[in-house]
């Protein structure tokens, strides 16, 4: 195993692992989960609980994969990182303002610093999926530790975009867009 890959795995796997548990932590934040599908402009046959669940149990699959060192985690994470940038292009070129349920109980609205986000893990994503192959072979206890603990950092970090962004750019919440759409 290299660092590069050890460090993209858990980063991914953070990431997708708290994104899983922050919709299907309760039913108020699945139910949220649910009505941010169907804002996002899917119909409302397939934006309902069904769809919510099948990606909820895929983040925790890839993040599982993931951490096992399996290459389908990397298909799962770059499926879904995806399909999710998709939806955020499309909820911003259609101009319309949805809350981002990425990791559970955020309301800010999606925003094209949430495309930044996703650009960053798809390519965290391929560089781990390159590097998967080119991991065979020991890994120095120390540099494990290191790139383990980069990489598990780095996935926090990015669960926290929302706040982030919030620390440089001020607060953007829905009902204060909302507000000043209507004066």
């Amino acid at each position: 195993m290299n660092a590069v890959n050890l460090g993209c795995r858990l980063m991914l796997a953070m990431v997708f692992a708290l994104a899983a548990v922050g919709k299907a932590r309760g039913r108020r934040p699945f139910e949220d989960f649910i009505q941010t599908l169907a804002n996002f402009g899917l119909p409302r046959t397939l934006a309902g609980a069904p769809l919510a669940a099948a990606l909820i149990l895929t983040e925790a699959a890839s993040a599982l994969l993931l951490l096992v060192g399996v290459w389908a985690g990397y298909v799962l994470a770059l499926l879904l990182l995806v399909g999710f940038t998709l939806g955020i292009a499309w909820v911003l070129r259609r101009e319309e303002k949805v809350a981002c349920r990425c990791f559970g109980a955020s309301n800010a609205p999606v925003s094209a610093a949430h495309l930044v986000r996703n650009g960053l893990l798809l390519i965290i994503t391929l560089v781990g999926a390159v590097s998967h192959p080119a991991a065979s072979g020991g890994l120095a206890v120390g540099m494990g530790v290191i790139a383990g603990t980069v990489g598990a950092m780095a996935g926090l970090f990015v669960t926290r975009w929302d706040d982030l962004v919030f620390l440089f750019r001020g607060p953007q919440s829905l009902a204060a867009l909302s507000r000043t759409r209507r004066d």
